[in-house]
């Protein structure tokens, strides 16, 4: 009789559980492991998403006001990160996800002058083996990072994009060479604030071409994804087109985001 209240308990005493180890992110398969695991996230930025992206508010992210302050705040960010004094924020960083330093060189904190070095840290030879690394028929994951995929770009935007206007044209804002791409198949690889932000090239190829286009800064979580805001088309982002013998061409698309201020 009063099941429907037992399972609204349930899962308020499951979130519970989690909130002190901050597992309140996004759902992702571990593949490691086999296990579906949350994103580790600051409970306070959870709720600021579920406030500003949902069908009652999603409307002010649209606004000038809005994409202003967003911009602005990330520009802003971005540069602080690059001062001096920005060290200071990596070791509570690293404790709160509990990265493994150890992967990456330097692995010595006191290294990293600034968040910004700390945040394009590279990793140790051998940490990330690549997959069949001599074989060109093989794409590879470019980083670490929550792969999604999926076999045409209607069914991303079925599944995974809400955006009214995502099409693969609009994404890189060029009639001709979108064409190509808007019936191909689409890998999302999306990254979270701990992971390593270097990109590496998917497949082995020529770049024919290279564009970089100005944009906004918004959150790119997946509750963000999921609204109607038009985020992908309308974030600053980068784009290389790769041409390979085993794939015909590539379109690679990097997407800026909050509190970064750089694609």
């Amino acid at each position: 009789m009063f099941g429907w209240l037992h399972a609204i308990l349930d899962w308020i005493l499951f979130h519970l559980k989690l909130i002190p180890n901050r597992q309140v992110g996004w759902k992702s398969l571990n593949r490691k492991t086999g296990q579906l695991e949350r994103e580790q996230e600051p409970v306070l930025k959870k709720l600021k998403l579920l406030a500003l992206f949902n069908p009652l508010t999603e409307w002010l992210d649209t606004t000038h006001a809005m994409r202003l302050y967003i911009h602005n705040k990330s520009i802003k960010e971005g540069k602080e990160e690059a001062m001096p004094a920005s060290h200071d924020r990596i070791k509570a960083f690293v404790e709160f996800y509990n990265i493994n330093m150890d992967d990456f060189e330097p692995s010595d904190l006191e290294k990293y002058r600034t968040f910004e070095d700390f945040f394009v840290r590279r990793h140790k030879d051998g940490t990330r083996p690549i997959h069949e690394k001599n074989d060109p028929k093989k794409a590879i994951v470019c980083c670490d990072c929550r792969v999604v995929t999926y076999d045409t770009v209607p069914q991303a935007k079925k599944l995974w994009i809400k955006g009214t206007d995502f099409s693969i044209t609009n994404l890189i804002m060029d009639v001709n060479l979108g064409a190509k791409f808007d019936d191909g198949s689409v890998a999302s690889f999306r990254l979270s604030p701990q992971d390593y932000h270097r990109y590496h090239s998917p497949v082995t190829g020529t770049i024919k071409e290279f564009k970089s286009l100005p944009g906004d800064y918004y959150e790119v979580d997946p509750i963000a994804l999921r609204s109607r805001v038009n985020i992908l088309t309308s974030n600053a982002r980068d784009y290389v087109l790769i041409d390979t013998a085993e794939f015909g061409e590539v379109l690679f698309v990097a997407i800026g985001a909050t509190d970064v201020g750089t694609v």
